[in-house]
């Protein structure tokens, strides 16, 4: 008997206990839309701060701003849930003059443990809840000026006649047009847009781009990466960031351990580089200076090189390339009208001189020199020590003097001149 007592009781104490747990972990769910508007200027500047919610954007033609807001809440009791509806509908969103401010923050902090939260509201009041659910819906004017904070959320937006400053941290954008200037800056998130149709400046940090067009790009960055199908000119500042643009118009770019890949056929091309790769089609107006670098420029009208250490450059067919300042380099071209450099243990590889050959002029210790001539007429001018010159027999030696380990030759009667001044150089023209 007293067996069947404590069985009872214990059976007893453990409903108990389940229906106490069953107490504590009923959940109370509520919802609602929040309805806000503002008559505006047309010009009106829109100041966004959004902290709480995805943000969808679309314009109208207007004069006033329109915020739908709809909000789903799972607390513990309906007391924590007025008090969360409240705060959320006390958000900030009033009109100063040409300036609407909008700021849709209603909590100072939130603190989550085995996916319940606690959210200590504007006014300090602290609510535990499960889970909650917010997104905005805003009409703006299509000229209106926008400036949008956006943390944690989703941003879109229709086409955008006005300028616009967006601010983004752990955000994803999807974007149409924007019409007018824009400057974006961007940590942690992932931007999609159609179109940039005027001026625009990024600043990106670890934030993956993809658009189809773009006017001017002004773009500095780290850790980023970019796919375009076409932009006008691009000024780029880079840290380790890959770029995948299609086509483009000007390349100005200083960068650390980045690359870039195009099929663009530039009008100028200006590269300070450090351990950085490019690839374009070709380029008529180019300007280098880096270290451990690979380019493939495809035809480059003009290059000059200012200062250049342990780069492979390979190059199409050019008119005109100028190396003040070389060292550990190999340089590679399918043909030349001029070239000159002034280097130290560098390679070079000409495959062709040009029908309107001019001159080659090389000042180089421990480096090498190959030159097909193919058809062109040429001159040789060389002086060497410790070094070797190959060279046509059927080219007509004028002087040759070899003395001790100096080496003098002057050959050919026609063509430009190929000018070597050298110091344990191996020479090859054939």
């Amino acid at each position: 008997m007293k067996k069947q007592l404590l069985f009872k009781t214990l059976l007893l104490a453990i409903a108990l206990l389940f229906a106490n747990k069953a107490v504590l972990s009923q959940n109370y769910e509520a919802g609602k839309t929040l309805e806000k508007s503002a008559a505006v200027p047309e010009n009106v500047d829109i100041l966004i701060s959004n902290h709480s919610g995805d943000i969808d954007f679309s314009t109208t033609n207007e004069s006033s701003v329109k915020i739908h807001t709809d909000i789903k809440v799972t607390t513990k009791t309906k007391e924590e849930a007025d008090k969360l509806m409240e705060a959320i509908e006390n958000f900030k969103f009033n009109l100063n003059g040409n300036t609407l401010n909008i700021d849709t923050r209603f909590y100072k902090s939130m603190n989550t443990i085995n996916g319940r939260s606690t959210i200590t509201l504007l006014n300090g009041d602290k609510i535990k809840i499960k889970d909650f659910d917010i997104s905005h819906k805003i009409s703006i004017p299509k000229s209106a000026s926008l400036n949008l904070k956006n943390k944690y959320s989703n941003v879109s937006m229709e086409s955008l006649n006005g300028s616009v400053q967006l601010n983004l941290y752990s955000s994803k954008l999807t974007a149409r047009n924007f019409a007018s200037d824009v400057s974006i800056e961007s940590k942690y998130s992932k931007l999609y847009v159609s179109d940039f149709n005027a001026i625009t400046k990024l600043d990106l940090y670890d934030t993956d781009i993809v658009f189809k067009s773009a006017n001017d790009l002004n773009i500095q960055s780290k850790y980023s990466k970019f796919e375009g199908n076409k932009a006008g000119s691009l000024t780029i500042n880079s840290y380790d960031d890959d770029f995948k643009i299609d086509v483009f118009t000007d390349l100005k770019m200083e960068a650390k351990y980045s690359g870039l890949v195009s099929e663009a056929v530039l009008n100028m091309l200006d590269l300070d580089l450090y351990d950085s790769d490019i690839i374009i089609a070709s380029a008529k107006q180019a300007r280098f200076s880096g270290k451990y670098c690979e380019l493939k420029l495809g035809n480059v009208k003009e290059l000059n090189i200012p200062s250049s250490y342990d780069n492979d450059i390979y190059l199409g067919k050019t008119v005109r390339v100028q190396i003040d300042e070389s060292k550990y380099s190999l340089y590679e071209m399918n043909a030349t009208s001029n070239f000159s450099i002034i280097g130290y243990d560098d390679e070079v590889k000409i495959a062709k001189l040009n029908s309107d050959f001019e001159s080659i002029s090389v000042d180089g210790k421990y480096g090498k020199l190959s030159i097909n001539p193919g058809s062109a007429p040429f001159k040789i001018d060389a002086q060497m020590k410790y070094g070797k010159v190959d060279f046509p027999e059927s080219l007509k030696v004028s002087k040759r003097i070899e003395k001790n380990s100096e080496l003098e030759i002057m050959a050919g009667e026609n063509g430009g001149t190929v000018k070597i001044r050298g110091y344990d150089m191996k020479v090859t023209i054939k």
